[in-house]
């Protein structure tokens, strides 16, 4: 079993959890928490995610899918283990979920990618718990501390509004677009006219901010936003509701929960799997966008500048296009017909 990094700091103590209750949380990417002995162990997880399917709720491990966390939820765990975000942000978000849950002397473990500022941790936490240096290795690094007190978590504190062309947009941490509007965005935006109409599929809605602005410059179009995750999801509902706006807002890793077929899909997605490039999330929208469009069907999707989709579009469409250009960015539009 391949373990990651981060993982394999943690293997060093396994020793030390084999009488432990352990609550992983966090960044996880890999099947870790089903290997480590323990007494009891739960994983939580907050994005729509096939990678433990075929364990939950098994004799070796309990899945909780949930945003948040309760004080009822880890009620029976002495011990965090948290995997550190590639997002700041997010992680005091989750963090300050965490510890106003957990009762005082749960022992805390965090583990990161030094180049994901996991070392900001003990500043940050420092108010609740003092961390020291496990260990240093393979650029990662795990720390570990007693909780000693409670933090105060209230949701609604957490939201950035951000305002643009007269829509506020609400973002959770974690959540694409949360520090700005990103310019890929605007981008493809500007693309969307009055006459559009029919049923619109946006890939990885993330705040909500392109079916937000497609609803409102065209409000004879029907939206079905979706995303993997939950911080995402529930962003996209404040976004609709803030604007007095309705769509489908749905939880999908891509088309995975997805059975209708549109007339249009659109997406700016990521080319970024934790901290590398990956251009497979890209991909596989391209490619399998085909089954979820109609007869006439269209791709309109944003990417950066350097990037080339052509040999891609052309083996899935009969036609397509660059629509619009900046110095940074390039909008692709392909047509089945």
């Amino acid at each position: 079993m391949l373990f990651s990094k981060n993982s394999q700091l943690i293997l060093r103590y396994a020793n030390v959890f084999k009488n432990k209750k352990i609550f992983f949380s966090g960044n996880i990417q890999d099947h870790l928490p089903i290997y480590l002995s323990s007494i009891k162990t739960t994983l939580h997880i907050s994005r729509k995610n096939n990678f433990y399917i075929n364990q939950i709720n098994t004799n070796k491990i309990y899945i909780y899918y949930n945003l948040l966390v309760s004080k009822e939820i880890v009620k029976n765990y002495n011990t965090l283990i948290y995997y550190w975000p590639k997002d700041k942000s997010e992680a005091i978000f989750q963090l300050c979920n965490l510890l106003s849950c957990f009762s005082i002397g749960t022992e805390v473990f965090i583990v990161g990618n030094n180049l994901s500022g996991v070392k900001s941790a003990i500043k940050i936490l420092s108010k609740w718990i003092k961390l020291n240096k496990l260990e240093n290795a393979k650029h990662s690094i795990l720390f570990s501390g007693i909780l000693e007190s409670k933090t105060t978590f209230i949701l609604k504190n957490f939201f950035k509004t951000h305002i643009w062309e007269n829509l506020y947009i609400k973002c959770l941490p974690g959540v694409f677009g949360y520090k700005n509007i990103d310019l890929g965005s605007k981008l493809l935006a500007s693309t969307f006219s009055k006459n559009m109409k029919g049923e619109i599929l946006d890939v990885g809605c993330g705040s909500g901010i392109l079916s937000a602005y497609l609803l409102k410059k065209s409000p004879n179009s029907f939206l079905t936003m979706i995303d993997n995750k939950e911080s995402a999801i529930l962003s996209s509902r404040e976004t609709l509701y803030a604007n007095n706006l309705k769509a489908n807002v749905i939880l999908s890793d891509i088309y995975s929960n997805i059975e209708n077929k549109f007339d249009l899909i659109i997406s700016n997605p990521p080319f970024h799997n934790d901290l590398k490039v990956s251009f497979s999330i890209i991909k596989s929208i391209i490619t399998n966008s085909v089954k979820y469009l109609k007869r006439n069907g269209e791709i309109r999707f944003v990417v950066n500048k350097c990037f080339n989709y052509d040999s891609i579009l052309k083996i899935k469409f009969k036609k397509y296009k660059i629509i619009e250009t900046t110095n940074l960015y390039k909008v692709y539009q392909g047509l089945l017909n």
